[in-house]
């Protein structure tokens, strides 16, 4: 048993799914509402898994000769990305049941995309990273389009697929030209190697193209433009979990494969990745603030998120040691938390109206919902960067780091596009205040307590992130370990 415990976090999401599949099929019509119920269990015991799973290997980590390994990294993403999953089954549940859809594919779809992004916190590997990647691109793309009646689901799903087929085959060919270099796909052996061999022309080759099929995956501009139209056409659970957990995890890999397979290569890629970064902040925060669809207008604005921790990729590479992992781990968990809490919150307000498309719909919510209005402000305040929130301190640290890393330009940058979304987020608050009611706004037919416990969570949670640590820690001392993981995490 003990020899299979570090498999269990990946393995279990997909014995899960398989379990609600087999249950979708023989469960009696009337007792499929128990199926969310089994699924968060599920959940929660891959998040229990992967504890027990790193303490069983600690403190080397290293499993299956070095494939995969459980150190402090990957159970930071795996705590991450369970609570991410656990969140949106929450909120699909409702979305299902509005619409009608069957609740067991949907479910084990997103246990199968779980397995896959737990995998990529892990893997030390070009090929299983690669192979981990398709896995959870594969249960997005037809989570996406779950929906086959919505034109415009089909429509995002189609254009994601397309997009991001391009973006494996250049990726694919990029591991392909590197393994030609080193002779190996190991981020550790490619590391030795190109220590020594720091200039070879198929290794930057191959290097370009890994970055170019990365940055589709993060919707990096200018390779961003499947993220609207999927972001808009997927459903409010499945957007949200895009937005949080897929980008969570394509930035557990970036920030492994730069940071410890091409950190020799540091010369060919920080100048991409600082172009990369300039052209996201502001490309990102100029398409928001164009944008009157909500759905839209938070994909570019993921967008712009993407921008700011890109900077930090650049710091990573800049700056020896390990505070620029530091500050892009506790920037990933801030602006996770507060997305999650803010489409926690959409969810439940589509259930209510259906016809929550655009910002104006938002009109006088601020009455209608006082709680669910003040939640969802005090979440785009976090984004926005204002103190004493979570996410002016994630801000500061992560751009702070950059500065250490003499990248005067690139913080710039960073704060324009930061004065730049103020405009579209303070825009969303005033709707919701400043509005008159909304005319289509109905009573209300559900009351789920657990989606407005997470608005209230997330919405508590990055509001005392910005108090001091010491008053924290006195009342959660068990949250310690985290902080130390943000401090002392090594990816090498």
């Amino acid at each position: 048993m003990d020899k299979l415990l570090p498999f269990l976090p990946v393995s279990l999401p997909v014995l899960f799914g398989l379990i609600v599949l087999l249950l979708g099929v023989f469960l009696p019509l009337k007792q499929r509402y128990l199926l969310p119920h089994v699924s968060l269990v599920g959940v929660a015991f891959v998040a229990l898994s992967a504890i027990a799973a790193y303490k069983a290997v600690a403190p080397n980590g290293e499993i299956l000769g070095g494939y995969l390994i459980l150190d402090t990294y990957s159970l930071f993403f795996s705590l991450l990305l369970s609570v991410a999953t656990f969140i949106t089954m929450l909120s699909a549940s409702f979305y299902l049941e509005r619409d009608g859809l069957v609740k067991a594919e949907f479910l084990a779809l997103l246990f199968f995309c779980l397995s896959g992004m737990l995998l990529l916190a892990s893997s030390r590997d070009l090929i299983t990273l690669f192979v981990a990647l398709e896995i959870v691109s594969m249960s997005v793309y037809v989570l996406v389009g779950y929906d086959r009646d919505n034109l415009k689901a089909n429509e995002g799903a189609f254009k994601y697929f397309l997009l991001g087929s391009m973006a494996s085959a250049l990726l694919l060919y990029g591991i392909a030209l590197l393994y030609g270099s080193v002779a190996s796909t190991r981020l550790y052996q490619i590391h030795s190697y190109f220590s020594t061999h720091a200039h070879e022309p198929l290794a930057a080759m191959g290097l370009l193209l890994v970055l170019v099929g990365l940055a589709f995956k993060v919707a990096a501009v200018p390779f961003h433009t499947w993220s609207p139209d999927a972001y808009e056409g997927a459903s409010m659970p499945v957007t949200g979990f895009m937005a949080t957990a897929v980008k969570a995890a394509v930035f557990a890999l970036l920030i492994r494969v730069l940071g410890e397979g091409f950190i020799s290569l540091k010369t060919y890629w920080v100048e991409v990745v600082a172009i990369l970064a300039v052209l996201t902040m502001l490309g990102g925060n100029i398409l928001a603030y164009t944008q009157r669809n909500i759905k839209r207008m938070l994909a570019y604005s993921s967008i712009a998120h993407t921008g700011y921790l890109l900077t930090g990729i650049t710091a990573l590479a800049l700056q020896p040691g390990n505070e620029a992992v530091s500050a892009l781990l506790y920037y990933l968990l801030i602006y996770v938390l507060s997305s999650l809490g803010i489409f926690a919150a959409l969810t439940w307000l589509s259930s209510q109206n259906e016809s929550l498309v655009q910002i104006s719909d938002l009109a006088g919510l601020g009455k209608k919902y006082p709680l669910t209005a003040l939640g969802l402000a005090l979440l785009f305040f976090s984004f926005i960067g204002i103190p004493p929130l979570g996410g002016f301190f994630a801000k500061y640290y992560l751009f702070l780091t950059v500065l250490k890393a003499h990248q005067l330009f690139l913080v710039g940058v960073a704060v324009l596009a930061s004065i730049l979304s103020i405009v579209y987020y303070l825009k969303i608050v005033m709707v919701m205040y400043m509005e008159p009611l909304a005319e289509h706004w109905e009573a209300p037919r559900i009351r789920p307590v657990s989606l407005g416990a997470v608005l209230g969570c997330c919405s508590f949670a990055v509001f005392w992130a910005g108090f001091a640590p010491v008053n924290f820690l006195n009342v959660f001392p068990g949250l310690l370990p985290l902080l130390e993981w943000l401090q002392y995490t090594s990816l090498i």
